[in-house]
């Protein structure tokens, strides 16, 4: 079945942040149950996360199977990324619908997003937990820059894509 990639609607949010509960949850067996509800309630902060960059989902036959936020230059975390970068937070793919190439769409969708912004870099943030992640990054042309400080006890990544050394637009 196709998969369509949009902007969310308003009514979706809290959905989005069942689904983004539900693609992280995985992960929370390498947390605390502190640290992981820590996280949980985070993740289910979706209407603030949306609030700060465009919220994007992925439908098929209906089903809400997977999310992404992408900000486009100028409203990245300043933290973490240079101000005229676009980046992507928040890749959440359902377990029941991965491996069908939905993360990989929902990347390419903020890649497109960011070229049409002008942006000559796009980054983002993830961890050691998210092999699957990563090597969806890695395939689309992603490199890892540098280490980021650990949270909950955990190793994360900046990684860039440098639009020009990119794959072609779609």
């Amino acid at each position: 079945m196709a998969v369509i990639i949009r902007d969310a609607l308003a009514q979706e949010v809290d959905d989005v942040a069942l689904l983004t509960v539900e693609a992280y949850r995985e992960y929370s067996h390498a947390l605390t149950l502190d640290n992981w509800e820590i996280m949980r309630s985070s993740l289910s902060n979706m209407a603030e996360i949306a609030k700060q960059g465009q919220l994007i989902v992925a439908k098929q036959d209906q089903e809400l199977v997977g999310s992404v936020v992408y900000h486009p230059p100028g409203a990245s975390d300043s933290r973490l990324f240079s101000p005229e970068w676009a980046s992507l937070r928040m890749l959440a793919v359902s377990p029941r619908h991965r491996g069908q190439g939905i993360g990989q769409q929902l990347s390419l969708e903020c890649i497109h997003r960011a070229k049409q912004d002008k942006a000559e870099v796009v980054g983002l943030h993830t961890s050691e937990l998210m092999a699957a992640a990563r090597q969806i990054y890695e395939k689309l042309g992603f490199k890892q820059e540098i280490d980021l400080p650990r949270h909950f006890g955990i190793q994360y990544w900046r990684y860039v894509l440098k639009l020009a050394e990119s794959l072609p637009a779609r």
